[in-house]
């Protein structure tokens, strides 16, 4: 979370509502955002085609009939509680309640109602609307958490239009912070709604290819890509980059006529063909594979606009890392105390490979798969009963994992996001409130009265940084009441469950039927993530002071430990005080 100086700003005191929408659309594409403050996968208008799609999977033996009533029941959850939706239904949500949330519904009932809605939810319409609303409400100067559900639903359908998060990012902020021109009011939106129009652009992509495709030419032709020694015809030499001069020692691969929504996507769509012709190859060449250069030139044929395109992050790099100095530390750490029993031992250090293929791949489909089966492998099979499912047995494994540290996960994005915001002005506050650390003592500042006038403060300082704001009222309420951080759990658990079954949903539609669902690079995020948690944790646990000796005792430990955490939480009368905050809090 980052404020940005509102020079290009006429008067931002009277569009707060705006200024926060800006705010958190910045956040939400900011690539190492926390997944939770991320835009969603999914809104209900995708999730109608999900549903629809995960049906003809099934019907095509790609994966099983019970996928078909979690997809529904999360739609109907979202259907609920999304305006835009709620605004084009036909009739009122209720009307589709029944046959969306009851798993027994006949798969052909479900279909049509799934087909009735998808007519309203349609791309275009579901766009229109979400603008108008997001227009009108800060025009209103709604409630935060309107504006926010609003923001978020609309970064969700430009990204599923094809706008990569790159792209939305560098207009968002030229737009309303570098870019010439006012941002006058609410009427702003108007024209920043304009900059991703829903037609697609034509691209020419060209990239410095490795000698190697000059041997593969005529099997090129096919897959619409050309190898020459020059650059094509319609770029202006003048606007390139050094390195695309031509020369006898160089080789540039084309791909014509790339249909994307932006110079990024295009970039995408071209290395994807490059990508599947290096696949071709190694089938009948091993030793060699073919290779190019990590930027590329992107030419829009419609505007003659020349643009320099890096390699994007990989997927699995939007992540929280240590500094090289740390890390070498924790692996010292590691090393000399780490230990479990020798097949719990092997299991690890399997699942840590295929988290290192993972990361050293840049082909999503590998990376998918080979965090999955880190994560599954992880998993105890021996204490899966025989009445439920795999993926049910590995959710109910993998959420008191997921869960253990959340609360605290959030609290110290806070901290950060304080420190950031006005560090001399933060740790001073800290030094009067006790506690360990920065996060013990943010809670305190947060959840107990002893603690008004500097919690006071603290809200006056932010001023203009209404994002801020609206986080830390968040955390006010969560941490209000010990049910109420009961509640954010249960609700951090049906998201993770969500999330985890079309994780499994989309590894098996590509083992089955070979298509890589459009939002599968999200989902490399949000695997890694989990894998991650896991890993970590059970290296806290199998080090000194020692906990566990198999990654089986690990998990039955997490298990319990989390149920009493959570039982405690949920017990009545319990008041939140110095003694057993942190505890509390914290799952400590």
């Amino acid at each position: 979370m980052l404020f940005r100086k509102l020079t290009k700003w006429d008067d931002p005191a009277k569009t707060p509502a705006l200024l926060f929408v800006v705010q958190i659309i910045e956040e939400m594409l900011f690539e190492f955002s926390l997944d939770t403050y991320k835009a969603s996968v999914m809104h209900t208008g995708l999730l109608c085609q999900e549903a629809r799609a995960t049906i003809a999977d099934v019907e095509a033996g790609n994966i099983k009939s019970p996928n078909i009533a979690h997809v529904a029941a999360e739609l109907a959850a979202n259907l609920e509680k999304d305006p835009v939706a709620l605004s084009l239904a036909p009739l009122p949500a209720s009307a589709f309640m029944s046959a969306l949330k009851n798993p027994k519904t006949p798969t052909k009932e479900l279909e049509t109602v799934l087909e009735l809605l998808a007519v309203q939810f349609s791309p275009n319409r579901y766009r229109q609307r979400n603008e108008d609303l997001l227009l009108q409400a800060v025009e209103a100067g709604a409630p935060y958490a309107h504006l926010r559900r609003l923001a978020r639903t609309y970064v969700t359908t430009l990204t599923a239009l094809g706008f990569s998060t790159r792209y939305l990012q560098e207009q968002t902020q030229d737009f309303f912070h570098y870019g010439s021109g006012r941002i006058t009011g609410a009427e702003s939106l108007r024209s920043y709604f304009k900059l991703f129009p829903s037609e697609q652009t034509e691209y020419i992509v060209v990239f410095r290819a490795d000698r190697i495709f000059d041997h593969v030419v005529p099997a090129l032709s096919g897959l619409k890509i050309a190898v020459s020694k020059d650059v094509p015809k319609e770029l202006d030499l003048t606007q390139l980059p050094p390195s695309f001069t031509p020369s006898d020692d160089v080789l540039f691969a084309t791909v014509q006529k790339v249909s994307a929504a932006d110079p990024y996507s295009a970039r995408d769509s071209a290395e994807r063909l490059l990508n599947l012709t290096a696949t071709l190859l190694t089938l009948f060449h091993h030793r060699e594979r073919p290779d190019w250069a990590h930027e590329c030139v992107v030419y829009a044929t419609k505007t003659k606009v020349h643009l320099a395109v890096s390699e994007p992050i990989n997927s699995m790099q939007k992540c929280a890392d240590l500094q090289q100095s740390v890390a070498s530390k924790r692996l010292q750490e590691f090393a000399s105390s780490f230990s479990l029993e020798a097949d719990s031992f092997s299991k690890f250090l399997r699942s840590a490979e295929l988290h290192a293929l993972a990361v050293r791949s840049n082909a999503d489909e590998n990376q998918i798969l080979n965090l999955w089966i880190a994560l599954e492998s992880l998993v105890p099979s021996e204490s899966k009963s025989d009445d439920i499912s795999n993926i049910e047995h590995i959710i109910r494994c993998l959420l008191p994992f997921l869960n253990f540290g959340y609360v605290e996960r959030l609290v110290n994005n806070l901290v950060k996001d304080l420190l950031q915001w006005n560090s001399e002005f933060t740790r001073s506050l800290f030094k009067a409130i006790p506690g360990r650390k920065f996060t013990d003592k943010v809670v305190r500042l947060v959840a107990l009265p002893d603690f008004s006038a500097p919690r006071r403060r603290l809200e006056d300082s932010f001023k203009d940084f209404h994002l801020l704001r609206d986080r830390f009222d968040y955390f006010k309420q969560m941490l209000s009441t010990s049910s109420s951080v009961a509640a954010a759990l249960d609700a951090h658990s049906q998201r993770l469950e969500w999330q985890i079954r079309r994780i499994y949903r989309t590894r098996n539609i590509i083992v089955h039927s070979g298509i890589t669902p459009r939002y599968t690079k999200p989902l490399i995020e949000h695997t890694h993530d989990y894998l991650d948690t896991v890993l970590s944790l059970l290296v806290r646990l199998a080090s000194k002071p020692k906990t566990i000796d198999s990654v089986g005792q690990g998990f039955k430990y997490v298990e319990l430990r989390y149920r009493q955490y959570y039982e405690k939480l949920s017990e009545k009368g319990v008041v939140f005080d110095t003694d057993n905050i942190d505890t509390l809090v914290f799952c400590r």
